[in-house]
């Protein structure tokens, strides 16, 4: 995949980490074939935060890392508005944590209609 294939590929993952929830550049890698900082590429550039929740993507060590629109500040309040809670470090909660990349990519199985004569 290429450029703006994979920055696509990328934010239809990102619109399914569910509210309330975060997942790690290195999930969505997992899901898209890529690596972590090509996703951090394309959050950066997302051409529509918040409908493209970029907020809800974080760091593997739980830690929020960047949000261009605002920065850090932002986005934690924005997850702090979704029920995310943190660890004194500023670290997000694991039981916040999405860390199973099947939870949010697309499914392998082919989805058209199987017809099966009797």
């Amino acid at each position: 995949m290429k450029g703006a294939k994979i920055f696509e590929k990328v934010y239809e993952v990102v619109s399914r980490i569910p509210r309330g929830k975060v997942t790690t550049y290195a999930v969505i890698a997992s899901c898209v074939g890529t690596h972590p900082r090509v996703v951090a590429m394309a959050l950066k550039k997302n051409p529509r935060p918040i409908e493209i929740p970029c907020h809800r993507v974080i760091r593997s060590d739980r830690s929020i890392g960047g949000y261009t629109p605002g920065g850090p500040e932002v986005k934690r309040a924005l997850l702090k508005e979704e029920g995310v809670r943190f660890d004194r470090d500023g670290r997000v909660l694991e039981e916040f944590v999405i860390r199973d990349p099947q939870q949010l990519c697309e499914s392998r199985i082919d989805k058209r209609k199987v017809f099966i004569s009797t």
